[in-house]
């Protein structure tokens, strides 16, 4: 299949399945964007996500009712395999991460399968899989650890996205241990200017630190924030200064803008 025709199938797949209502859904990407480790600054892995006209695509998915949200998320995540293995992630080092809407998943196993099946067709382990639970804070402690004990036995790691609105999140983090907790970008992004998100962060890191989860920092746009992010002990970045989203290609192995 040519390069073109591929991209073509892979975006018609991220339609919902009754059509996509204001155009959500209709001609988007996937792009790759690195997470990088700030200790040697190997890429740890490559996220997958929306864009639209080179910009993340989140409103387009905001307006979907749960049910498009569902079918758009197992569209979005085999696409995202696909793309990765057009790319060559079979044979690169990493980790490929996939963000879900947790408020969508109905069945777990259901939800992750057809990019389970999609990886095993291009040889990559479902442990190579990180599947980034997004809005995880709005679900139940049942529907949560449902969620993590499939996924956990289906072999792919579960980490979650952002700890959300006063912190709510921490006490999910503490309980189900993901295998890694996104801080969010516009958290991050501010603390070079900001005197009193820097130190709000510095004490969320802190007490993250204490329940042993191992922490994200996206947002990471600029050098002064990277160094105040590595002057927190903070192991993984992600940003512009790391690397910005990319379609058609994935991260290279180590991080440009390492020290």
């Amino acid at each position: 299949m040519e390069r073109s025709e591929s991209v073509e199938s892979e975006n018609s797949m991220m339609v919902p399945e009754g059509g996509a209502p204001s155009g959500a859904g209709t001609g988007l990407a996937i792009a790759f964007q690195p997470i990088a480790e700030i200790a040697g600054g190997r890429i740890q892995a490559a996220e997958a996500g929306g864009l639209r006209d080179g910009l993340p695509a989140t409103a387009d998915f905001d307006q979907l009712s749960a049910e498009q949200r569902r079918d758009v998320d197992r569209r979005c995540a085999v696409a995202a395999v696909r793309w990765a293995a057009t790319a060559g992630f079979a044979s690169s080092g990493g980790r490929l991460a996939i963000p879900l809407s947790a408020p969508a998943i109905g069945d777990p196993a259901e939800h992750i399968q057809p990019a389970l099946l999609t990886a095993r067709q291009y040889g990559i382990v479902a442990e190579r899989l990180v599947f980034t639970l997004h809005h995880y804070q709005a679900i139940t402690s049942s529907e949560l650890a449902d969620i993590m004990h499939v996924f956990n036995k289906l072999g792919p790691v579960v980490a979650f996205h952002g700890v959300g609105p006063n912190e709510s999140g921490l006490a999910y983090c503490g309980k189900f241990a993901p295998h890694a907790v996104t801080i969010e970008p516009e958290l991050v992004s501010t603390i070079a200017s900001s005197w009193s998100r820097r130190i709000a962060i510095e004490d969320l890191v802190r007490r993250m630190q204490s329940l042993g989860l191992r922490i994200v920092a996206a947002g990471v746009d600029s050098e002064p924030v990277y160094e105040r992010i590595r002057s927190f002990g903070v192991p993984l970045v992600q940003g512009a200064h790391v690397g910005a989203p990319a379609t058609g290609s994935l991260p290279q192995p180590a991080l440009r803008n390492a020290a």
